[in-house]
C-alpha cells in the first residue's frame, strides 16, 4: 500500500513538472514572436543632382600653418585636417568646394612647433540644382559602385 501512494505521489508530481515547463515554453515562443512585430519607419528621398562650376581664378595654392594643439583637438586624424584645409579654403575664396584637391602636410622646418597643411586645388561653386531624372540614375547606381569612400584606405605619406 505504501509502495503505490508513493507511486501515484511521484507520478503525480511528475505530470505537475511536466505541465509547467510546456507552459513557460508557450511564453517564450509568444515573446519572440511578439518581436518579430516592431513597426520600422523608412523615409525615402527622391535624389537631388547639381553641376559643378569651377571658378575662372583657376587653381590656388593655400598654406595653413597649424598648432600642435590644434592638430590635437582633431585627434592627429588626416582626414580632419585634410577637412579643416579645405573649409578655410572655401571660407577664403568664397567658394562651395575645392575640386581635385591634394594636401601636403609636415612639420615647419623653422618652428617645430607648428605643422603647414598646403590645400592645392580648384576653387568652384555648385549651379543648377535638380531632382534626378532618369538619365540620372545610371550614374547614381555607377557611384555606388566605383567611388572610393574608404578614406583609411587612401593614407597620404607623414615623414
Amino acid at each position: 500500500m505504501k509502495k503505490t501512494v508513493l507511486t501515484l505521489i511521484a507520478l503525480l508530481s511528475c505530470l505537475i513538472a511536466a505541465q509547467a515547463q510546456s507552459k513557460n515554453q508557450a511564453t517564450a515562443v509568444q515573446e519572440t514572436q511578439a518581436r518579430l512585430l516592431d513597426v520600422n519607419a523608412n523615409a525615402y528621398v527622391k535624389p537631388l543632382t547639381v553641376e559643378v562650376e569651377v571658378l575662372p581664378i583657376g587653381r590656388i595654392v593655400d598654406d595653413w600653418p597649424l598648432t600642435v594643439e590644434q592638430v590635437k583637438s582633431m585627434g592627429g586624424d588626416l582626414a580632419n585636417i585634410r577637412s579643416w584645409g579645405v573649409f578655410q579654403s572655401s571660407k577664403k575664396h568664397n567658394c562651395d568646394l575645392i575640386v581635385a584637391a591634394t594636401f601636403d602636410f609636415k612639420n615647419d622646418s623653422s618652428n617645430p612647433d607648428v605643422y603647414k597643411l598646403t590645400v592645392v586645388g580648384f576653387p568652384a561653386n555648385f549651379v543648377r540644382w535638380k531632382t534626378a531624372d532618369a538619365n540620372d540614375y545610371e550614374w547614381i547606381r555607377l557611384e555606388k559602385v566605383f567611388t572610393t569612400d574608404d578614406y583609411d584606405k587612401i593614407k597620404a605619406i607623414v615623414k
